[in-house]
């Protein structure tokens, strides 16, 4: 029943984001490939989730926001090495070029879940909203995947 009913919330978001791309609003000037977030142990208390965002529109746009139900934070990150050490920073914003994108994944730009209300189970899935300045809101479905990411 719990798979039925994250396959069905899964088509909603989907369908509802096909919608958005037509209706005239920003939106549809964003689009976002593949979000997976990798699975977590019982007690791991925070994830990190990637995509690749697409601005498919002649005006720069920034990732400002993100939330979800998942965690109690939700917020954007970028790792980075300085000096052989390998450091992560809290992001106030992620700029889209015009007709550009950017990549969120594994050792770079990425949005990090904290207090995580459960473990992410492979093969799962969870809504995730992204906020951006211009194109407003985009929901996404993210899938719960192994270490490796989708294959």
């Amino acid at each position: 029943m719990k798979s039925f009913l994250l396959t069905l919330l899964s088509s909603l978001f989907l369908f509802t984001s096909d919608l958005a791309a037509f209706d005239g609003d920003h939106s549809h000037g964003i689009t976002i490939d593949q979000p997976w977030a990798p699975h977590t142990g019982r007690r791991t208390m925070s994830a990190a989730v990637y995509f690749k965002i697409h601005n498919n529109t002649h005006h720069a746009d920034k990732l400002v926001g993100v939330e979800t139900d998942l965690a109690e934070i939700a917020m954007l990150h970028r790792s980075y090495e300085d000096d052989g050490i390998m450091k992560m920073d809290h992001v106030e914003a992620l700029e889209i070029p015009a007709g550009g994108y950017a990549a969120l994944e594994p050792g770079s730009y990425h949005i990090m879940l904290m207090r995580l209300e459960q473990p992410l189970k492979r093969g799962e899935v969870f809504p995730l909203s992204l906020q951006f300045e211009k194109a407003g809101t985009v929901q996404v479905i993210v899938e719960i995947t192994g270490v490796g990411g989708p294959k």
